[in-house]
């Protein structure tokens, strides 16, 4: 029940289920109890007694994650704590810091390189903590090629997201001092071989040099890189793959040359959009580069919500991320 605003103590009714408690998404709604009562909390979940409109209980879920979804919406707690008769509650101290780790987790748009057009689309399966297990990196190498990353940690939500960030901080670490993308992969599978606890993650690591078209590329059993030439022609490029990161101890991972064009397009894809239950991975690589013939004349921008759309498609929800990379006159 919350305040509507439109008098001094009227309340309105939200229905809502035992199983809206482990929902932080629609944790302010009313919560139905046994014996019929209808209580609804003045902030969200925390690990702590919390005073409901008329009922006192001890309540308990993932406090950070309940805190990055944002809790009530902040008019919502005014009204509502206004129709009690008390002060609105301060956002809880630990807000703060799971917005900063969201923030510092969370793959951040790429800054713009010179002879190339970016575009990214990311989104995590669980949206109540906005971070999960897929990434993306664009960044410049001291030889001038750009490095161009896409990655899945095994799982999603929350809980892969710690896993995600020290693999893509240490690829970029690797990539800098090898210009091997084969052996900065392999550098990072035997770290994880070493570190405590399962960890594994497919990956495709590309060196682009936009100046002369030419591509170094490796993959640990990750979805196959598709290029488009510029008339809208998309074709697989043939790179060879490894065990995924993290799995078993001294894999090599073979490093393949390519060549593109100017004007032509690399598609980089995590599993979320070209694979599901009944969707296998080449038939969601045929439908992937269907999508993007038929997306001839649009800008890139375009093109890649287009193909983001696909993963409405995948009948799942997973984490799903797509860079796009198109080379340009610099």
């Amino acid at each position: 029940m919350v305040a509507d605003g439109a008098g001094p103590g009227r309340l309105l009714v939200s229905s809502g289920t035992r199983d809206c408690r482990y929902d932080p998404a629609t944790a302010w709604r009313v919560y139905q109890g046994d014996d019929g009562s209808l209580t609804v909390s003045t902030d969200t979940w925390q690990e702590e007694s919390h005073t409901l409109m008329g009922i006192s209980t001890d309540w308990y879920a993932d406090a950070a994650a309940a805190s990055a979804a944002g809790g009530l919406p902040p008019d919502v707690e005014t009204r509502v704590a206004r129709a009690l008769g008390a002060e609105p509650v301060p956002p809880p101290p630990y807000r703060d810091f799971a917005e900063a780790f969201r923030a510092g987790v969370r793959p951040s748009h790429p800054e713009p390189v010179a002879g190339l057009e970016l575009a990214v689309r990311h989104r995590p399966a669980q949206d109540d903590f906005g971070v999960g297990g897929d990434w993306y990196d664009v960044f410049t190498l001291d030889d001038g090629q750009v490095a161009l990353v896409v990655g899945d940690v095994q799982g999603h939500g929350a809980k892969t997201a710690p896993i995600m960030a020290r693999i893509r901080t240490l690829l970029h670490a690797y990539a800098v001092v090898t210009p091997d993308p084969g052996r900065a992969l392999a550098m990072v599978n035997d770290f994880l071989d070493r570190f405590p606890g399962p960890a594994h993650a497919t990956c495709t690591l590309a060196y682009l040099d936009p100046a002369t078209g030419r591509i170094l590329a490796a993959r640990a059993a990750h979805p196959p890189l598709l290029i488009a030439d510029p008339a809208g022609t998309p074709r697989l490029a043939d790179i060879e793959g490894g065990l995924p990161l993290g799995m078993l101890a001294h894999q090599a991972y073979p490093c393949t040359t390519l060549t593109v064009t100017m004007g032509e397009t690399l598609v980089l894809v995590t599993d979320g959009l070209v694979e599901g239950p009944q969707l296998n991975l080449d038939e969601g690589m045929e439908r992937l580069a269907h999508r993007f013939e038929r997306s001839r004349g649009l800008d890139l921008e375009a093109t890649a919500e287009r193909l983001f759309g696909l993963a409405d498609l995948t009948g799942h929800r997973d984490d799903v991320t797509l860079l796009l990379a198109r080379t340009t006159p610099g």
